[in-house]
């Protein structure tokens, strides 16, 4: 049997928990906006897959320590916890992924809880 990682294992549930997840419903643009601005295109998977798909190879990255589903002005995103804003990390992460926006969030290094 393979090593266990648990930082495959981390993303496997952030993942898993996310997937339960249901968007919340979105409004549309209010009426007064100008002709001229169109809104951008709906992603066309769910946040949920795209977090499946890509959470191995964005935990891959040195630095990352989780990835999760957030939500910003009422929109999805995609949120990526890093220990720090090293840009040796910043630079290999997307700005977006799949039509959806990736923030970054600051959260230091993930332990395990003693019991």
């Amino acid at each position: 049997m393979g090593q266990w990682n648990p930082r495959v294992f981390a993303a496997a549930v952030i993942a898993l928990l996310a997937a339960g997840c249901q968007p919340r419903s979105q409004e549309s643009a209010p009426a007064s906006a100008p002709a001229t601005e169109q809104a951008p295109a709906a992603p066309e998977q769910s946040l949920s897959l795209v977090i499946a798909r890509n959470a191995e190879k964005l935990m891959g990255i040195p630095g990352v320590v989780g990835v999760y589903e957030g939500e910003t002005a009422g929109k999805p995103v995609l949120r990526v916890m890093v220990v720090s804003r090293a840009d040796s990390t910043l630079e290999r992460i997307p700005k977006t992924l799949d039509g959806y926006d990736v923030e970054i969030e600051v959260g230091g290094p993930v332990r395990p809880m003693n019991h």
